[in-house]
C-alpha cells in the first residue's frame, strides 16, 4: 500500500516507518516526513534519480540491499534535513520531523520543556545534534557561534548570491559630472567663463594677427558619464566582502574540526560542509571581479546607500538575505530559522535547571535570581538568590569540580578526577555552607537507572565544598523509574543518594524535588 504526498518536482523519497513496515509513503522535494521518534529506524528508497546518494545532516547513508537506505534517529528531537543528490550534481531537500521517545516524555511535555528554555534563554538549546528547532535572530549570548553561522549561511547565502548575480546583469548606475577638454569647433554654445582663456578671448574679439584653427583651440566643458561607483553598489560590495570573510573563517574552523560536538560525527560531516563552504567562497570571489563591483572605489555602508537600496526591489531583497546570512543571534519571541539543538538528554538537563530556578523561586516567594560570574565553583551557568533571612542560595549548571585542591577564589573541588555534575545547589549563611547535587538522567529503565546510580555515588563520595561533602546526591528521571526502592524518601534520607522520578512538566516529581531543596535550604532559617 503506497500513498503519495505532493511536493516539488524532482526525485521521490519513499519512506517505510516502524509503525507500519508493510506500507510506505512517497514524498517530493520540500516535504516533511512525520511519525518518526528518537531511537527508531526507518527505511528510505529513492525513485526518479540516477546514481542517487542520500545525506542526512551531511552524513552519507550507505545503500543496503535492494537499493534501500536504513537510518536510525539518535537521541534528538526536531527537524532533520535529508538531501538526495544525483549524478548531475543536482540536489533535492526533504525533512524528517523526529519526536521524543514516548517512553520518557510525551510530545506536549517535551514541547513545554523547549518553550520554557526558549523563554529563559534560547541559546541554551543550541547544540550539535542532527535535529533543528526554530529560533529567532535577535542578539544574545551564544557558545556555538560557528555552528549558528554555518546554519545561517546555508539558509540564506545561496539565495543571496543568486540575487547578486541577477543584479550584475543589470546593475544600478548613475550619471557623474566630469570635465573634459574639446576643440572649439565642436562647441555649439560657449560659456562666458571660457573667455578667461587668453587665446579664446583674443580669437572671439578678432584681436589675433592670424586666424587660428578652431580645431587647435580647446575649451574645458562639463559632461555626464555613467558610473557603477554608486552608494548602493558600495554597500552591496561591502556585504559580499563580509560574507566572503565569514565563509573563509568558517572553512578554517570546519577543516580544523572546531565546530563542536563529537569528533567522529564532526569528521563524518566535514567533507560535505567543506564542499559547501569552498563553493560559496569561490562564487563570492568571482562576483567581486564583475561589474558593478570592480568599478566600486571603496567599501561603504551609509545612509545614502541604504536609501538607494530600499528604493530598488532587487537590491533590497538581496541586501536583506545577505544580512540574514551573517546574523549570529538566536534570542527573541518569534520563530524564524531552524538551527541545530542539543540531544534530547541535553534538553532535559537544561530544562531541569531552568525549571528548578523557577519553581524554587515560587516556593520561597522570592524571585530575585541574578546571574553571577563567581561562586563557590565555576560553571556554565550560575545564579544566586539573596533571602531576607541572611541565607544565600547559589544554583550552578554544569559545575566544574577540579581535581585536588580548589583553585583560587573557588572552594569546590574533587577528591579524585575532574567532575561536572549537572546541577549544584549551595546554601550559605553565617553558620553553614552546604550543598547538594542533582544529576539529570533521561532514561528510566531499570538497567539504565542502576548504571546511572554510579554517578550519584561518585558525586557523593568525591565532591567537596571546602571539606564538606554533598548532603544529597540525587538522580532526576523524567518518567516513573523501574527501581522503586531508590525513589523512596526513606532511602534518600538514610543513604544520602537516590532518585526522584517523574521529574517532568506537570508530574509529581517536580514538587517533591522542590520541597526537598526548599526544606533543606531553610533548615536553620529563623
Amino acid at each position: 500500500m503506497t500513498s503519495v504526498r505532493q511536493g516539488g518536482t524532482g526525485p521521490r523519497l519513499i519512506v517505510h516507518l516502524p509503525c507500519a513496515w508493510d506500507t510506505s509513503a512517497t514524498y517530493g522535494p520540500g516535504d516533511t516526513v512525520f511519525g518518526l521518534r528518537e531511537g527508531e529506524k526507518c527505511i528510505l528508497e529513492v525513485a526518479g534519480v540516477n546514481n542517487g546518494r542520500v545525506f542526512i545532516d551531511d552524513v552519507e547513508v550507505s545503500q543496503g540491499e535492494h537499493g534501500r537506505y536504513e537510518w536510525t534517529a539518535a537521541f534528538f528531537a526536531g527537524r532533520v534535513q535529508i538531501v538526495v543528490t544525483s549524478s548531475d550534481a543536482s540536489e533535492a531537500e526533504y525533512f524528517a520531523s523526529v519526536g521524543p521517545s514516548s517512553e520518557k516524555v510525551a510530545d506536549e511535555q517535551f514541547n513545554a520543556m523547549v518553550g520554557e528554555i526558549q523563554k529563559f534563554r534560547a541559546s541554551l538549546l543550541l547544540g550539535s545534534s542532527s535535529a533543528a528547532l526554530a529560533f529567532d535572530d535577535s542578539p544574545g549570548r551564544n557558545k556555538l557561534d560557528s555552528l549558528v553561522g554555518l546554519a545561517r549561511l546555508r539558509l540564506y547565502a545561496p539565495g543571496f548570491l543568486r540575487e547578486v548575480w541577477e543584479i550584475c546583469r543589470a546593475p544600478h548606475r548613475s550619471l557623474l559630472q566630469a570635465e573634459r577638454r574639446v576643440s572649439l569647433a565642436r562647441v555649439k554654445r560657449l560659456h562666458p567663463l571660457a573667455l578667461r582663456e587668453p587665446l579664446i578671448a583674443a580669437a572671439v574679439a578678432g584681436q589675433t594677427s592670424e586666424s587660428p584653427s578652431l580645431e587647435l583651440l580647446h575649451v574645458a566643458t562639463s559632461t555626464a558619464v555613467q558610473t557603477f561607483d554608486t552608494p548602493s553598489n558600495r554597500a552591496l560590495k561591502a556585504l559580499v566582502t563580509r560574507l566572503a570573510a565569514q565563509v573563509s573563517t568558517l572553512l578554517d574552523t570546519v577543516v580544523q574540526g572546531g565546530l563542536g560536538g563529537e569528533l567522529q560525527e564532526e569528521e563524518s560531516r566535514r567533507p560535505r560542509r567543506e564542499h559547501f563552504l569552498r563553493h560559496l567562497l569561490k562564487e563570492t570571489k568571482v562576483l567581486l571581479t564583475r561589474e558593478p563591483f570592480c568599478s566600486v572605489s571603496r567599501l561603504e555602508t551609509s545612509a545614502a546607500s541604504l536609501t538607494q537600496i530600499s528604493a530598488q526591489p532587487a537590491y533590497s531583497r538581496a541586501y536583506r538575505h545577505g544580512t540574514r546570512a551573517l546574523l549570529r543571534g538566536v534570542e527573541g519571541a518569534r520563530t524564524l530559522d531552524h538551527l541545530h539543538v542539543s540531544p534530547t538528554w541535553g534538553v532535559y538537563e537544561t530544562w531541569c535547571f531552568v525549571h528548578i530556578l523557577s519553581k524554587l523561586a515560587e516556593r520561597l516567594d522570592h524571585f530575585g535570581w541574578k546571574a553571577i560570574r563567581h561562586g563557590v565553583v565555576s560553571a556554565a551557568e550560575s545564579y544566586e538568590l539573596e533571602l531576607s533571612s541572611g541565607i544565600r542560595i547559589e544554583a550552578h549548571f554544569q559545575a566544574n569540580f577540579t581535581a585536588g585542591a580548589p583553585p583560587a577564589k573557588r572552594v569546590g573541588w574533587s577528591l579524585s578526577r575532574f567532575r561536572i555534575p549537572d546541577i549544584v545547589i549551595v546554601v550559605q549563611s553565617a553558620a553553614r555552607l552546604d550543598f547538594l547535587v542533582l544529576d539529570a538522567k533521561y532514561r528510566s529503565k531499570r538497567d539504565n537507572v542502576l548504571e546511572a546510580m554510579e554517578s550519584a555515588h561518585i558525586y557523593h563520595d568525591s565532591l567537596r565544598v571546602r571539606q564538606q561533602k554533598p548532603n544529597f546526591s540525587v538522580l532526576l528521571l523524567p518518567a516513573e523509574a523501574d527501581v522503586p526502592h531508590l525513589d523512596a524518601d526513606s532511602f534518600l534520607f538514610e543513604h544520602e543518594v537516590g532518585t526522584i522520578s517523574q521529574f517532568s512538566p506537570g508530574e509529581p516529581g517536580v514538587e517533591r524535588c522542590v520541597d526537598l531543596i526548599a526544606d533543606w535550604a531553610m533548615r536553620d532559617a529563623p
